[in-house]
């Protein structure tokens, strides 16, 4: 891997990583492109909205891009999550100097690394339970995450086993099923239309998706790989799906046991840096943030 990002963005990932203040820094940054984020607070917890336009039509579903801006306390966090932060900091900028005015909103998550307590302890899912109790409804969530190497936008695909498990236990209804399920065949679609093939799928681990899911958003997941290791993660989860063994240890997390060693040894080589202090600003690579430009503008104007 071949770190050629621009000396000034690797110094502002830098100071990002080590600053004790992320939110801070976040809303420093928007201010300085005459941006003012809406703070939304939660247990403890800070997320950031940025709305471009702020009259609501209910006919309309609202599109928020997501990435989670937390990382786990040993790690850098340069992949995992900075690379998509400051991507979709970009972005946010871009659409205001554009005048954007669409119904796509970003947000910034805190929480979405658990490293222990429940699933209800992520900021996704007590974010999504607060929109829950002010009625907020159509709505859908695309999540980005370990966005900073390689060049090739892949798709998450947990959330539609997760799907066709709740709806076979009854845990969700058929036409949340189908929902969030074309949700996420929506944005394979958009996937596919932006690179010209069939979008990748990679099966090994849920992002913020996970919490918006389970309270009934859909939610889509989007990460970037290398080419070559999109396609053999593809390869690889065709046969997971089919391997029970394999299935239980994505149930229990990566937590387990289980997941260690049934799971991890199929990860793609770019995401083995993910939650160890190698995951360094140092080895992002320009191409992926060029690609993420390209499929941000291309997403947003889509979905509009």
């Amino acid at each position: 891997m071949k770190n050629d990002l621009p000396l000034e963005l690797i110094r502002d990932m830098q100071e990002f990583s080590i600053s004790e203040d992320r939110f801070g820094y976040l809303r420093y940054w928007l201010a300085r492109c005459g941006i003012r984020g809406k703070k939304i607070e939660l247990f403890g917890r800070r997320h950031l909205l940025v709305q471009f336009n702020h009259s609501s039509d209910p006919r309309k579903i609202t599109k928020v891009l997501v990435a989670h801006y937390d990382k786990v306390p040993h790690s850098p966090g340069g992949n995992d999550n900075g690379a998509a932060v400051f991507q979709l900091l970009a972005h946010a900028g871009r659409l205001t100097n554009e005048g954007y005015r669409g119904h796509v909103q970003i947000l910034f998550t805190d929480g979405e690394e658990i490293l222990d307590g429940p699933l209800s302890s992520q900021g996704s899912f007590q974010l999504a339970r607060f929109f829950k109790s002010r009625g907020i409804t159509n709505i859908q969530f695309y999540i980005f995450d370990m966005c900073g190497i390689g060049d090739t936008i892949v798709i998450g695909g947990a959330g539609s086993l997760l799907l066709d498990q709740s709806l076979k236990q009854k845990i969700i209804t058929p036409e949340f099923h189908e929902e969030a399920s074309l949700a996420i065949k929506n944005g394979a679609s958009i996937v596919r239309a932006f690179q010209g093939h069939p979008a990748d799928w990679i099966y090994a681990l849920f992002s913020d998706d996970l919490g918006f899911l389970l309270n009934g958003y859909p939610a889509v997941y989007f990460s970037v790989l290398p080419a070559a290791e999109a396609a053999l993660a593809h390869s690889n989860w065709h046969e997971v799906v089919r391997n029970e063994r394999a299935m239980l240890a994505l149930e229990k997390g990566y937590l387990s046991e289980e997941f260690r060693r049934l799971i991890y040894p199929l990860l793609p080589v770019s995401w083995r840096t993910w939650h160890t202090e190698n995951d360094k600003v140092e080895l992002l690579e320009k191409k992926a943030f060029w690609v993420m430009e390209d499929f941000l503008n291309f997403l947003t104007y889509t979905l509009d």
